[in-house]
């Protein structure tokens, strides 16, 4: 599936094709749960279910996924990473992260500490426990938009 990003979604701004791109339209396996993470938010942002499908952990992968199309997703941030390389004995990796997102007008966040296992040189979602979320706001429109990009909602992800 081709997507047609200039910068990654992820956050990292970089090229698409050079950051998360490489991973989801080429093939290349990322080396570390927080390549991972990103590139799977990157694919929530594409609705691209046959990549989520494909990294996550076989012992917890629904049988499929049906993506929200009303979520328009605004930002990831990663707050921490713990991890052991790919090829360590330990193959267990944890990324605490807060992706933002609008849905029906409302400014949301989710705020979740995801769990990868790496197995054959190859990482893997496999759980996450989120954190409590606050009640859902309405974005104001003359506001700053909650996706960082300095402008107000109403010019940037509110049109």
């Amino acid at each position: 599936m081709k997507h047609n990003f200039k910068l990654c979604p992820c956050g990292s701004r970089k090229d698409y094709v050079q950051c998360c791109g490489r991973y989801i339209e080429i093939g290349d396996l990322p080396q570390s749960p927080e390549r991972l993470m990103r590139s799977r938010y990157t694919a929530y942002v594409a609705c691209d279910n046959d990549y989520l499908l494909q990294t996550w952990h076989m012992d917890t992968r629904p049988e499929q996924l049906e993506l929200e199309r009303e979520i328009n997703w605004l930002s990831l941030e990663i707050i921490s990473c713990r991890h052991g390389m790919h090829n360590a004995i330990v193959n267990e990796g944890y990324v605490e992260f807060i992706a933002r997102y609008t849905k029906k007008g409302r400014t949301l966040m989710l705020h979740e500490l995801s769990r990868f296992q790496c197995e054959n040189e190859q990482w893997f979602y496999v759980d996450g426990k989120i954190f409590s979320q606050p009640a859902p706001k309405k974005t104001a429109r003359n506001t700053l938009c909650p996706c960082g990009s300095g402008k107000k909602f109403k010019r940037c992800c509110g049109s």
